[in-house]
């Protein structure tokens, strides 16, 4: 064990036959990963997340896009600019997976062939659950720091010497989500601090990497900048701030300790998992202490956590903790730490990656299994209950009803800027009357105004109406007409988010 496990070792020394047997591994490692991805993108389908940034790059132009509507998003627009010149170039929406797989498996190849831990470590961490699964199947921003910060990690040792490499790698990063830009803030502030600390921040190429920083910093900030009529955290419920600071930490590391199960996580497999994150993250702490970067290594993991705690953060956001913890990691790895804590260290990621590979494959399996989403479906159905009945209205609750907006030619919605063919896209404004994010008692208010049909999700039904659907939908004079179902799976564990199309009832039978 000792052996497999061991740093890699030195050129000087090794076998010819030693070094060809490890290049073997990692070709043969990075194809099934590659493979694997592929696959499971191949059966994937695109839910709202995926869908609202795809439509907001489809329906806009480049200056709209970036000056206006991304601010409502709560990010910075690189990924959306990544999916105008993809759309522009004839990228259909049903292949969408293709940006973040090619996102996953370039930085998989970093992390094979540039990062400093062991093999099965390397190796290992490509069944992770972000890397194997949640960020390069689910086509969403969060797959670049997938990319970027392996490339970042691998070109810190240098940044002084050659920061222009460096800087646009920082740079590129602040422009992927709220997190990474808080982050690519400390990392750009920090590499100033060493440039003027080793008196190389005057040179031509210093001087042009800062400029590169934080003109790309700038334009972050200027693309997410927060509108005063940004409805979306109205229409969130927050977590109690020692609460979600524990949860955003074990969501990134061990969520559980039953990673095989398909229930929800409750009780002592969540304190379990709470506890083995907490040491984990305690030995990383240790890591990071013996070397002299701990302040930009610190701060990278207590900003995050802090801003998950105060600002606003979501289990999926995890997922950027997770990214920035392997590049603490990396940077780090060679601190002089004592043997005990190296050990256990080795032991707690082997853990944790057999934890996670368990969840990946789980999650993988169900996507192929089922759909992740039933827009395209309820979209089919829409347009034929539509074309069979000319003139009656069509509405929509609930933020997963959007998910037919890709696969429609217009928005059918009638409850939804008035009937209008377009926007097709979510709008946030605190003006827009439509919720993505409804509370249970729109549910019977929207029925109060008699739309024909209504195309709803599930999930944000009030509990009385999803237990009796059939029943409630009755008693307010509705039939089910046809029922959706899909499912996402989190770390295996499959949240509901089925749609059903319920027609007003014409037989009599159902009585308000």
């Amino acid at each position: 064990m000792a052996t497999l496990f061991a740093a890699p070792a030195a050129a000087t020394g090794r076998t010819h036959s030693a070094e060809r047997g490890e290049t073997v591994a990692k070709c043969v490692a990075l194809g099934l990963y590659a493979a694997w991805v592929i696959w499971i993108g191949l059966h994937h389908e695109g839910w709202f997340d995926e869908m609202q940034a795809w439509l907001l790059a489809r329906d806009n132009g480049l200056g709209a896009l970036l000056g206006h509507y991304v601010r409502y998003e709560g990010t910075p627009g690189l990924w959306h600019l990544m999916l105008w010149v993809a759309i522009r170039a004839g990228l259909p929406f049903a292949a969408i997976w293709t940006i973040s797989a090619a996102c996953a498996i370039g930085g998989a190849a970093v992390i094979v062939w540039r990062a400093p831990f062991p093999l099965p470590l390397r190796l290992g961490l490509l069944a992770t659950y972000f890397y194997g699964y949640q960020f390069s199947v689910v086509a969403r921003g969060y797959s670049l720091d997938l990319l970027l910060l392996p490339i970042a990690a691998s070109l810190f040792a240098s940044r002084v010497e050659r920061p222009l490499r460096y800087a646009l790698v920082v740079g590129l990063l602040a422009n992927v989500n709220a997190f990474s830009f808080l982050a690519g803030g400390l990392m750009g502030l920090e590499l100033l601090v060493r440039l003027i600390a080793a008196r190389r921040w005057l040179r031509a190429d210093a001087l042009v990497a800062l400029a590169l920083a934080g003109a790309l910093g700038l334009f972050a900030l200027w693309s997410a900048w927060q509108p005063a009529d940004n409805g979306f955290l109205a229409q969130t419920s927050r977590v109690k701030p020692a609460a979600g600071a524990f949860i955003y930490i074990a969501n990134a590391l061990f969520d559980r300790v039953t990673p095989w199960s398909s229930a929800h996580q409750t009780g002592v497999d969540v304190v379990a998992g709470i506890a083995l994150s907490l040491v984990l993250l305690t030995l990383i702490v240790r890591l990071v202490w013996a070397g002299r970067d701990r302040a930009l290594s610190l701060a990278l993991l207590a900003m995050l956590i802090g801003f998950a705690t105060v600002v606003f953060a979501s289990s999926w956001h995890a997922g950027v903790l997770f990214t920035f913890i392997v590049f603490v990691l990396w940077t780090q790895w060679d601190n002089p730490v004592d043997a005990p804590t190296r050990r256990w260290l080795i032991g707690a990621l082997a853990l944790l990656e057999v934890v996670q590979g368990i969840q990946t494959l789980h999650s993988g399996i169900e996507d192929l299994a089922g759909d992740y989403s039933a827009g395209r479906p309820a979209a089919a159905a829409l347009m034929a209950w539509r074309a069979a009945h000319p003139g009656q209205t069509i509405a929509a609750f609930g933020g997963q009803s959007f998910e037919v907006q890709p696969w429609l030619p217009t928005n059918v919605f009638a409850n939804y800027h008035k009937g209008a063919p377009h926007p097709q896209f979510v709008v946030w404004t605190t003006r827009e009357a439509w919720h993505a994010l409804p509370n249970p008692r729109e549910w019977g208010q929207l029925l109060a105004t008699h739309p024909d049909a209504v195309l709803a999700a599930r999930v944000w039904l009030p509990k009385p109406v999803q237990a009796d659907l059939a029943g409630q939908a009755c008693r307010a004079g509705y039939d089910v007409a046809r029922v959706f179902p899909a499912a996402m799976p989190w770390r295996g564990i499959p949240e509901d988010n089925s749609l059903f199309l319920l027609v007003r009832a014409t037989s009599g039978a159902c009585v308000r």
